[in-house]
């Protein structure tokens, strides 16, 4: 009897999360795994999971590039400087961002976005939406997001201690090139040591209709150094140290076409990531995880026509410290964790400078317990402590109570149904750091997020299928507010919607369609693209991948994303949303041993359209108008591993 060993999530056991095993091996059947054996940390609670061989495949260069098959996930905005993630329709900035266990806190400037990460450093990436576990960490009001980087024994060939990967690109739509290189080994037995660098050069980029986007080219640089590894039986450590930087000249408001109003000058992005991760494996009562982290992300604009030169940074350090229990029947999590924002604003107008500082502390435990072979329970909870003094020394004193709750039943073989309810809180905590100079409400208070799902999952031979619904609530949101000109308590943001999925996988061909529909609402009004810091709201969306295994040295797939129109708008403020569908192919090809060839086309039959998570226009603003999406790119890539 042949035993799989997994990494499982019990909690919320989604189509999606089930599809991963599932989809994971293209000769999956039940003949081939007779007993299905949950390990590992069940605190990794997972919606979407992208792999390192997903993004190669797509020539990844950005967000958009990296979560291009999630149907809950959406990244608006055409270039990486400006891109943002909506995850059920909820902005990045109510979502928990860690990169190696290392919490990102920096929202910079609402008209650009604040994560920035290169697609070529990452071995893995995990989607929790809405509100979840007790382990999400801080302000998981919408969900997490989680990074991991890859290290030196990701990349080691079997047998070996040394290794090199170099790797060159060309992008046509921009006329731009990508280039890597990686150098690894083992220091000592079972410790490895990893340096990478990419750099990548675009020039503007053309739409569907052949127009070139002024001022949407770009330099990036980026790098990882990280030693990781088994120091021995016990013990494992890992150190990094993650860089980039995107600079060029672009738009004041880059996530808007060009205007008089919107003028172009040189901008700097910076985020300087270190991790420092241990974990010691002393017996079924002592599995401890400790995480300790430093992130500085800064945004520089360089004279500005108006403004001069301005600029600033978020400065965070935290702590992580959590440990695992093994009982016969349940696996109790338990921990603490702490996190400080320390973010400081320039501008030459005025010469001065403007600090805000936060912190956050919390307990927390999470247990999961098999009652019987079909019925799966778990039960965890948090507590928050905020603390906040802003830019007119105002102090903000804040904490809240998160408990969760989770069924999952058996009902037959292969049909499991499950229900979960999720709360979480987050206090007042710094400000995006290009609006620092507004004031917050005297009496700002806390939001308080409520998630509730019910679905089912099923799966028999090579067939997968299964539904999810989904409501959940953030009351007292934080958000700007027009009315009274300060950062205050906006209202009850609300999204309610669904997911289904269905797959089919043999030796040769692996297919799966996902769909989403997602409604935020803020005090029952659909959410718009001026819905800054909350969300937008998109039409529903369909994607459909079809992947061919032709040999064991040729693979190629085909990807179809379908977004239908979306007309819930007063049609006096913003446009309706015209649905499109967009086609990306790929081939990937190994012609002998070390040497990988990988050709890719996105948008492949040059569609000119607005995705629906960027912005769209503000009906008669001379400013207010977002670009449209690149048109076609043909990508080739050659990867050589020494």
């Amino acid at each position: 009897m042949e035993t799989t060993v997994i990494k499982a999530n019990i909690f919320k056991l989604t189509p999606v999360a089930v599809s991963l095993l599932f989809l994971a091996n293209p000769a999956y059947s039940e003949e081939d795994v007779e007993v299905v054996k949950v390990v590992g940390n069940t605190t990794e609670v997972t919606d979407a999971y992208i792999d390192a061989s997903e993004l190669d495949k797509s020539m990844a260069q950005d967000l958009n590039d990296v979560f291009r098959k999630q149907a809950e996930v959406s990244v608006g905005g055409t270039t990486a400087v400006s891109q943002k993630v909506y995850i059920r329709g909820i902005e990045d900035t109510m979502i928990n961002i860690s990169i190696d266990g290392a919490e990102q806190s920096s929202s910079l400037y609402h008209h650009q976005g604040s994560l920035s990460i290169e697609p070529e450093l990452l071995k893995q990436v995990e989607v929790s939406a809405g509100a979840g576990r007790a382990t999400d960490g801080f302000g998981a009001i919408g969900g997490a997001i989680k990074f991991k980087t890859k290290d030196a024994h990701d990349l080691l060939k079997q047998g070996d201690k040394f290794g090199a990967i170099t790797k060159a690109g060309y992008y046509s739509n921009t006329n731009g090139y990508k280039v890597s290189a990686s150098f690894f080994g083992e220091v000592t037995e079972g410790l490895g040591l990893l340096g990478s660098i990419s750099g990548l050069a675009n020039d503007n980029y053309v739409d569907g209709n052949g127009d070139e986007q002024a001022y949407t080219e770009s330099d990036q640089l980026s790098g990882l150094l990280k030693l990781s590894g088994q120091l021995n039986d016990n013990n494992y450590v890992s150190l990094s140290l993650d860089m980039r930087n995107d600079s060029g000249e672009r738009l004041h408001r880059p996530q808007w076409a060009e205007t008089p109003r919107n003028p172009a000058f040189d901008q700097s992005f910076t985020r300087q990531t270190i991790s420092l991760n241990h974990a010691y494996t002393g017996n079924d009562f002592l599995n401890l995880d400790s995480t300790l982290y430093y992130t500085s992300a800064g945004l520089l604009h360089d004279e500005h026509p108006r403004f001069g030169k301005s600029d600033g940074s978020i400065d965070t350090y935290g702590l992580k410290f959590q440990n695992q229990s093994d009982f016969s029947s349940n696996q109790l999590v338990y921990g603490i964790e702490f996190k400080s924002d320390n973010s400081s604003f320039h501008n030459a107008a005025d010469g001065g400078e403007t600090t805000e500082e936060g912190s956050m502390a919390a307990v927390f435990v999470q247990d999961d317990w098999r009652i019987t072979q079909q019925l799966v329970l778990t039960a965890g909870a948090r507590y928050d402590w905020y603390q906040l003094k802003d830019n007119l020394e105002q102090d903000f004193d804040s904490s809240g109570f998160s408990p969760n709750v989770g069924l999952n039943y058996s009902l037959i073989d292969g049909l499991d149904l499950f229900v979960s309810h999720a709360q979480a809180f987050r206090g007042p905590q710094v400000k995006e750091l290009y609006v620092i100079y507004k004031k917050n409400d005297a009496d700002l208070k806390g939001e308080k997020a409520q998630n509730n799902e019910v679905g089912f999952s099923y799966q028999h031979a090579n067939f997968i299928a299964g539904a999810n619904y989904f409501n959940s609530t953030i009351k007292d949101t934080i958000a700007y507010s027009y009315d009274s000109r300060n950062i205050t308590n906006v209202g009850e943001l609300t999204t309610t919607g669904f997911n289904v999925f269905a797959g089919y996988n043999t030796d040769l061909l692996a297919a799966s369609l996902n769909y989403n529909q997602s409604n935020p609402e803020l005090n029952g009004e659909a959410l718009t693209d001026d819905s800054t810091s909350l969300g937008t709201s998109m039409g529903d969306k369909w994607i459909l991948d079809l992947t061919y295994f032709a040999s064991e040295t040729l693979d190629m797939g085909w990807t179809a994303t379908f977004v239908e129109r979306y007309d819930d708008v007063d049609t006096s403020i913003n446009p309706e949303k015209p649905g499109y569908g967009v086609h990306d192919i790929y081939a990937q090809w190994l012609p002998v041993e070390d040497l990988t060839v990988t050709l890719s086309v996105k948008n492949l039959f040059d569609k000119y359209y607005k995705d629906h998570a960027s912005y769209s226009e503000y009906i008669g603003s001379p400013l207010a108008i977002g670009g449209a999406n690149p048109g076609r790119d043909f990508r080739i890539n050659v990867a050589y591993n020494f």
